[in-house]
């Protein structure tokens, strides 16, 4: 799989929660990664043929399969496995592939932030909360239950807006 495969795997992934049930447009998976309705639907077609992606509908509607849904880590590559799958847990402290897994998806938050097109209190209380997560992770032992309220907080912002790539990652970090 090359690498535009793998990010269209990946948002998929994100946008369906990983249930193979779940359907969304290959069309919105592609805008959410920037890209035009030819190189989505290209995208889309080579992970049909793998066998990772299902079509189910004319007008592109699409669902992770069982398989692509399983091999996700090897998706995102080994560098990111442990943290694309990891959760804040119960333990006081977080791990560290639990603490890469909050700085992924608060990376991703930031960078999509701007184009939310949040009025000017919602956006200063999301990048209040996201500083209130990085300056936790920034401690030598950040507390879980600090982030894990922070994220909460993020993900009301979040579920303002439908199929948002990033919440799902969220959903999955608190284990919600």
């Amino acid at each position: 799989m090359d690498e535009a495969g793998r990010q269209f795997l990946k948002r998929l992934f994100e946008q369906t929660e990983g249930q193979s049930a779940r359907q969304v447009s290959m069309y919105d998976v592609g805008a959410a990664l920037g890209w035009d309705r030819e190189a989505a639907s290209r995208a889309a077609q080579d992970l049909m043929a793998a066998g990772l992606v299902e079509i189910r509908t004319l007008s592109g509607g699409i669902g992770i399969s069982a398989a692509g849904a399983a091999m996700m880590p090897e998706a995102l590559g080994s560098g990111n496995r442990n943290a694309a799958l990891a959760r804040l847990g119960s333990s006081r402290i977080m791990d560290k592939a639990a603490g890469q897994a909050v700085e992924l998806v608060c990376d991703d938050i930031k960078a999509q932030a701007g184009s939310l097109g949040l009025d000017f209190d919602t956006l200063a209380e999301l990048m209040a909360d996201l500083k209130t997560v990085a300056d936790q992770m920034g401690s030598p032992r950040p507390k879980t239950a600090i982030v894990r309220e922070g994220l909460r907080s993020v993900e009301g912002v979040l579920k303002q807006f439908a199929g948002n790539r990033n919440l799902a990652g969220v959903r999955g970090l608190i284990g919600d």
